[in-house]
């Protein structure tokens, strides 16, 4: 069996917030000691990564090995600040040299500042490119405790980056091929003039035949270097220009990988204006004509926000129990990529699950659209057992949703459940006179006690289940946004954490379903999109669409709500 590749679409500046998040948190779990090197591992990483070789020439007189996303991100014009857009690791920092005769006028522009965190991520990798076997200069020599200091940064070290992290370039921590980044001049971000805000807008940017192969091209650098590609992770923003570009962009991916997964997540973050009339109605329509694009086209798409409602008005954030998150992107971004990073574990494991498998469970029936729940941090007791925990929440779910209106009042069709970070040895209690519930007394692994929890919690769904060992790092830059009750290694505790304290890693659950009350999100989308005239909203109109295809839309989404509705006798 080959690598069983996927490769990774980031449409848009919310989505590449997640995606950055994603990337980092998986390069936070890479083992570099080679004394470890042949343990069995429980993830797969050549699935989403690539290796290659970079042009610049260590004291080896050979190109760094480089190990990088499958990804191509795109984004608008002003987006990358300190990151260029072909990255460092092709860099020769060489010039071409001006065959101009005339004068010549230098106009170069004023480096961006970097925040706190980049400047130590550059420090720490000048340091590690040092050669060994090269004799340093006087006032060269590196500290003895300089693995220490490192470890201090990189590791303990608190980073307030609420405030400095204006895009999503300000927390990448890992390199990218220049293949990766796409950025689409003909649009600048957050421009007054010539704004990207409506789905026209991202359809005409495919409609330029230079710009079209252009991407066409990246995508095929991708596809033709794997063995086995399973499909694609698509991350796009469903409420802007953004939202056409990543229908055109799916059409295009169905057409040309007819046989694979297109896995679409629909992003929207949770701070977007919603103070007038327009801001509402741009949301609704640019969402409408998305999801309908994405339920055409998609094996599976799964809207996600930590905003609750989307509609009428941007509903109040998504509760935790043992978080104390911000609505801005950076902090929001980071709870979904966490929770997509534990959701896609099957398929990214050293199994024989594919995504494939997946979608096709999920999707019967027209349902190709899909809710995601997570438990972050799934709450266990620092001394106790996963039993004491999944009795402790009584008759309340464990995960709260991702996807919004969805409250989770009714079964699912169907679900895969992941649990990460609960290890066997939280089955022993601390107590020696403890005694374990009836229904758990022959479970003797935590895949044993979540089967057992399923079976009696969801008894007329179908549950896929999938345990894994790995925790969930959440080292710098993810945000410190977890409650003072939970510990550095995530876990309940009566003490409450230090100030200057972190959380490294947490234990997860997510559960993606097909639900019925799916429902409720594409009902009140189709209802709130019915009242909007679109004859009113001539920038639509101008960008090539009709009232005929508009009222065609709607009849879809009718469509596609009606498979919630009355199917559990269907399964």
């Amino acid at each position: 069996m080959g690598s069983r590749e996927i490769i990774t679409l980031q449409i848009g500046h919310y989505s590449n917030f997640v995606g950055t998040h994603w990337w980092n948190i998986q390069e936070s779990s890479f083992n570099y000691d080679p004394t470890k090197a042949l343990e069995e591992k429980e993830v797969n990483h050549d699935i989403l990564w690539r290796e290659g070789a970079s042009l610049k020439i260590l004291h080896s007189n050979m190109g760094e090995i480089t190990f990088t996303p499958r990804l191509i991100a795109f984004d608008l014009k002003g987006s990358l600040k300190t990151l260029k857009q072909e990255g460092i690791l092709y860099d020769l920092n060489s010039q071409e040299e001006v065959k101009w005769g005339g004068d010549v006028n230098l106009h170069q522009s004023v480096p961006v500042p970097k925040n706190q965190y980049l400047q130590d991520l550059a420090a720490k990798e000048n340091t590690v490119l040092v050669p060994e076997d090269t004799d340093q200069g006087e006032g060269d020599d590196i500290p003895d405790d300089i693995s220490a200091k490192e470890e201090e940064v990189f590791g303990r070290k608190l980073y307030d980056l609420d405030n400095s992290v204006n895009v999503w370039s300000d927390f990448l921590k890992v390199h990218i091929h220049p293949k990766s980044l796409h950025i689409i001049n003909e649009y600048t971000k957050d421009s007054e003039i010539d704004k990207f805000d409506i789905f026209g807008c991202g359809k005409s940017v495919l409609s330029n035949y230079e710009t079209r192969s252009e991407m066409e091209d990246r995508i095929h650098f991708f596809t033709e270097e794997c063995d086995s590609l399973q499909g694609f992770h698509i991350l796009m923003d469903t409420f802007d220009g953004f939202g056409g570009l990543g229908a055109g962009l799916l059409e295009y991916l169905r057409d040309e990988f007819d046989t694979k997964s297109l896995m679409t997540f629909g992003l929207t973050p949770a701070d977007l204006p919603d103070s007038t009339p327009h801001e509402r109605a741009n949301r609704i329509l640019n969402s409408a004509i998305t999801y309908n694009s994405c339920s055409t086209y998609s094996s599976l798409f799964t809207p996600l926000s930590l905003a609750s409602t989307l509609w009428k008005k941007m509903g109040p954030l998504v509760t935790f129990p043992y978080l104390d998150y911000k609505s801005i992107p950076y902090h929001t971004s980071s709870i979904l990529a966490a929770s997509l990073d534990t959701m896609s574990l099957p398929y990214r494991s050293t199994g024989h699950m594919d995504l494939r498998d997946l979608t096709d469970s999920l999707n019967s029936l027209g349902k190709k659209v899909a809710s995601l729940n997570a438990a972050l941090p799934f709450p266990m007791i620092g001394n106790g057992q996963v039993v004491q925990s999944i009795l402790s929440l009584e008759d309340n779910l464990p995960w709260s949703s991702l996807t919004p209106h969805v409250t989770n009042q009714s079964n699912p069709f169907m679900q895969s459940v992941v649990s990460r970070g609960i290890t066997d040895l939280k089955l022993k209690s601390p107590l020696p006179y403890s005694k374990t519930p009836n229904e758990y007394s022959s479970c003797y692994s935590v895949d044993d006690v979540l089967q057992r929890y399923l079976e009696t919690k969801f008894q007329s769904t179908f549950s896929a289940r999938s345990v894994c060992r790995l925790h969930l790092d959440v080292l710098p830059p993810f945000p410190n946004i977890f409650s003072r009750n939970i510990d550095s290694n995530g876990f309940l505790s009566p003490v409450l954490r230090h100030l200057k304290q972190g959380v490294d890693r947490i234990p997860v659950m997510t559960s993606l379903q097909s639900s019925p009350d799916i429902h409720q999100l594409t009902q009140t989308l189709h209802a709130e999109a019915s009242k909007l005239n679109i004859k009113k909203h001539s920038a639509y109109i101008e960008a090539g669409l009709e009232e005929d295809n508009y009222l065609e839309i709607l009849q879809e989404l009718s469509d596609l709500d009606s498979c919630y509705v009355n199917k559990m006798e269907s399964l």
